[in-house]
């Protein structure tokens, strides 16, 4: 546990006190902000783009605006598309157009909002979803999507229906690997539609209307149980065609969506989950006035027989409440987050919620909460984000995900390093003990500006979307390396070696190192797929950082063999020590520990 009172134990009686008193002002707080912006809203005050004079006036977030604009072309020279290398951590550019067989940056244009699904049963396969604004001159937007089949080293690019309206893009998939994207349309109002492929994203069905509206959120069941297959959606209290109600279910894997049903307090800007027993949370701000947090579940949901299915909701302190604005003036600063603990150990069935909130000391912190008693209680908020308290840092779209193996992933967008608050970094934590303690953080990408490659609307989206394994997280982002706002995508290798399942001396790809320890250099062997399939293996440190990367490409077969010569990616030779050995392919990891000496 890291030291000081931000990090104080879960539960502690001390800690408890003062994260009560933060969560009483912060709500004091907000309550006098949102009663201001509800007037302010009424007197015609507030830029029409604010998000919490829209939520006061009752209007979405996502309307459409513009006529679409003069499209933005990639031509040759242009600009290749971008791969972010920064320590240990590789990002990668996915709204990209194939010019002359080059992956090309598109100038003009902008991407933001990603949301990202993983076949179950390949690795290799993925798809991401985005808000494509094909011109910055205007606001209209379209369901961009890329899927790749080699495990994110290479992406194509699309719309769905290209010319129609569409946002807030949020994706899933099935246990069997079909996926699905649920977007926003203006036909009939805010309301949501539903895509599916059975060709890992390369084509897409009808829409299927779903009902739901103004930023909505989608779980599939995939636990095999008595509701697998099943369909969950959530969404806002704004412009809601079908108010009070505010969630509903497909119960035939998305050919149809049932009528809307109502969740107590309407939590909303938030996400849903779903456990292995099949029950479902939904967690969110009140959707009423945003000033208290709400964790809903529903026991019943799983069962088609019950209509409409039955929540009970409960107040959840995540020891601060949403905030809205810069650094993403038009937009949420992050959605909160719930996820459940699907491991086979002494926390399976923890439910964890995560969410960057305003508090006191600081406009924004990456804050987390558990319950161990299936969202009955939770516990007092513990702060994720490392940094100085009250530095005024920003810590904004806090995002998370949990590993098979319990593994919890976090990351957010943070400005400690910004004078401005301007400019963000990518960071990343993990807790391999229910949260409560977390790595130190990691800077996982360089810094880049909010404030640049706006289309006509200044924001760069409202979320981020991350998926966990138990060899590292597949993460879908916004960011503006290029100066433009681009989607990319990053793989997390994990630093949290994970036993085989069934069998803890079974290594999945056979990965061996001789000699070890390293005097002068090393062979390392494995055994690739019979398929070709692509395969990273790189050297770290003892501190997590990316000491070489010895392979970045394809192989098939087994006895692959690999040579390190004990130096780093710029050829000086690596001090004596630690050093672990990262196999990456086909969704399975491997990592070797080797002592380096002289």
């Amino acid at each position: 546990m890291r030291s000081g009172a931000s990090h104080a134990a879960l539960g502690s009686p001390a800690g408890s006190r003062a994260r009560a008193l933060v969560a009483l002002l912060s709500m004091l707080t907000l309550s006098s902000l949102f009663a201001l912006a509800r007037a302010d809203a009424a007197a015609n005050k507030l830029p029409v783009e604010n998000p919490r004079a829209r939520l006061a006036q009752r209007l979405p977030l996502e309307y459409e605006g513009d006529p679409p604009g003069v499209l933005a072309k990639a031509v040759p020279g242009a600009g290749i598309a971008s791969t972010i290398a920064f320590g240990r951590f590789t990002s990668t550019q996915v709204n990209v157009q194939v010019v002359l067989g080059a992956d090309v940056d598109i100038v003009g244009d902008a991407a933001n909002e990603p949301s990202l699904a993983v076949d179950p049963t390949n690795h290799n396969r993925m798809v991401i979803g985005w808000r494509q604004f094909d011109t910055i001159t205007s606001n209209f937007r379209q369901a961009g999507f890329g899927y790749t089949t080699n495990g994110g080293l290479h992406w194509t690019a699309g719309k769905i229906q290209p010319g129609i309206f569409r946002s807030d893009p949020v994706l899933d998939v099935d246990a069997g690997g079909a996926f699905f994207y649920n977007s926003l349309t203006t036909s009939g109002g805010i309301t949501s539609q539903v895509f599916r492929s059975n060709s890992g994203g390369a084509t897409w069905g009808a829409p299927v209307f779903a009902f739901g509206g103004d930023k909505q959120w989608m779980a599939v069941d995939r636990t095999g149980g008595q509701g697998n297959g099943q369909m969950y959606q959530v969404w806002s209290t704004a412009a809601n065609t079908t108010a009070p109600n505010t969630f509903n279910r497909s119960v035939d894997n998305g050919a149809s969506f049932q009528t809307p049903a109502v969740i107590p307090n309407s939590p909303i800007w938030g996400t849903l989950d779903v456990s292995s027993d099949g029950t479902v949370y939904v967690i969110g701000g009140d959707g009423n006035d945003l000033l208290t947090n709400y964790v809903a579940r529903s026991t019943n949901a799983r069962d088609r027989n019950i209509t409409p299915p039955t929540f009970t909701s409960v107040p959840v302190n995540m020891g601060g409440l949403i905030r809205t604005g810069p650094p993403n003036p038009a937009g949420l600063l992050g959605q909160l987050g719930v996820a459940v603990d699907r491991s086979n150990g002494s926390r399976a069935g923890w439910i964890y919620a995560l969410g960057s909130v305003e508090t006191p000391t600081d406009p924004l912190d990456v804050n987390f909460v558990r319950s161990t008693d299936g969202g009955v209680t939770w516990s007092a908020p513990v702060r994720v984000n490392d940094d100085p308290v009250g530095n005024r840092a920003f810590q904004w779209f806090g995002t998370m995900s949990v590993a098979p193996s319990g593994r919890i992933d976090v990351v957010w967008n943070d400005t400690r390093g910004s004078a401005d608050s301007t400019v963000s970094a990518l960071y990343y934590t993990y807790s391999s003990d229910g949260g409560s303690t977390w790595s130190a953080n990691e800077q996982a990408s360089p810094t880049w500006s909010s404030m640049v490659g706006f289309p006509n609307q200044p924001k760069i989206g409202d979320y981020y979307d991350m998926t966990s394994d138990n060899d590292g997280a597949d993460l879908a982002y916004a960011a503006t390396f290029n100066g433009g706002q681009d989607i990319y995508y990053l793989r997390i290798p994990s630093l949290v070696v994970t036993a085989v399942a069934g069998d803890p001396t079974r290594r999945p790809a056979n990965l061996t190192s001789e000699p070890n320890p390293i005097s002068s250099s090393a062979r390392l062997r494995f055994d690739a797929p019979s398929e070709r399939t692509r395969v990273r293996l790189e050297i770290f440190d003892i501190g997590g950082q990316r000491v070489t990367t010895l392979l970045d490409g394809f192989r098939s077969g087994a006895g692959q063999e690999v040579r390190w010569s004990g130096r780093n990616h710029d050829g000086a030779e690596v001090a004596p020590g630690v050093y672990f050995c990262r196999l990456e392919m086909a969704g399975q990891g491997d990592t070797r520990r080797l002592v380096r000496i002289r």
